[in-house]
């Protein structure tokens, strides 16, 4: 299935939530209660280090699935934040009717798709960090989301890809 596909069964049965900008989804140390798809807006998932320095670990835009999956599942409080970086539009369900859904063998299918997208996206990301020069992360980045400079600035794409923005300025210049 199709993030399409799984923004319109969200449609279905979700909650739409508006967020404005720099409003927060989940705080750290706050339990994230909802699974969700972004219809409109961009949005960004970050951590904050001793020095309260913003590292950035996920970026979501349109179509993409939200939460603090972790921390859903779970019910352990997330580690991170989670706040829209522009005005967003998100379709969500929340644990409960995760749940329930679960027991319906088509919601089971959509939501191990989900989690195996949320997974295969979490180990690119991670190999990408590991095995890859910066040049390659971006270029891999762009590759794989060319919306991505039209949603974010540098400094939020360069906090992604765990490079400085002087770095990034220095890998587009041709």
């Amino acid at each position: 299935m199709d993030y399409l596909e799984i923004i319109n069964v969200f449609k279905t049965i979700g909650e739409k939530l508006t967020y404005n900008k720099n409003e927060f989804l989940v705080k750290e140390n706050q339990v994230c209660n909802f699974l969700g798809v972004v219809e409109t807006g961009s949005l960004i998932s970050y951590f904050e280090d001793d020095n309260c320095d913003i590292i950035i670990n996920e970026l979501y835009s349109t179509g993409f699935i939200i939460s603090s999956y972790r921390s859903f599942i779970t019910g352990v409080p997330s580690s991170g934040y989670i706040k829209a970086y522009t005005k967003s539009v998100i379709y969500t369900i929340n644990k409960e009717q995760y749940v329930l859904l679960c027991k319906d063998l088509k919601w089971l299918s959509i939501f191990k798709d989900i989690a195996d997208s949320l997974f295969v996206n979490k180990c690119s990301k991670e190999t990408s960090l590991i095995k890859l020069k910066a040049k390659d992360r971006y270029k891999e980045l762009i590759a794989r989301r060319a919306d991505i400079e039209q949603a974010f600035p540098q400094h939020i794409i360069a906090s992604y890809l765990k490079i400085r923005p002087e770095t990034l300025s220095r890998l587009k210049k041709p």
